[in-house]
């Protein structure tokens, strides 16, 4: 759960902005690489990953569903 919030708060301060509900994420995007600061999915502490990580036709045919959930209290 801690790495899910880690990629969204990611996520949103990098592409805040330029996508809304239902857009995809654009390939360039995807291969934006970042480090790990939570260990889980593979990852540990200080590595580097990407969304491409994830996606099938950029690794190699390894498919996943992403949902990015993001909510502000303010």
């Amino acid at each position: 759960m801690y790495y899910l919030i880690v990629i969204s708060i990611l996520i949103s301060s990098l592409f805040s902005g330029f996508y809304n509900d239902g857009d995809y994420v654009s390939e360039q995007h995807q291969n934006i690489t970042q480090t790990t600061c939570y260990p889980g999915n593979g990852y540990e502490d200080g590595d580097l990953w990407k969304l491409a990580d994830w996606n099938g036709s950029l690794n190699g045919g390894d498919y996943n569903v992403i949902v990015i959930i993001m909510a502000a209290s303010w």
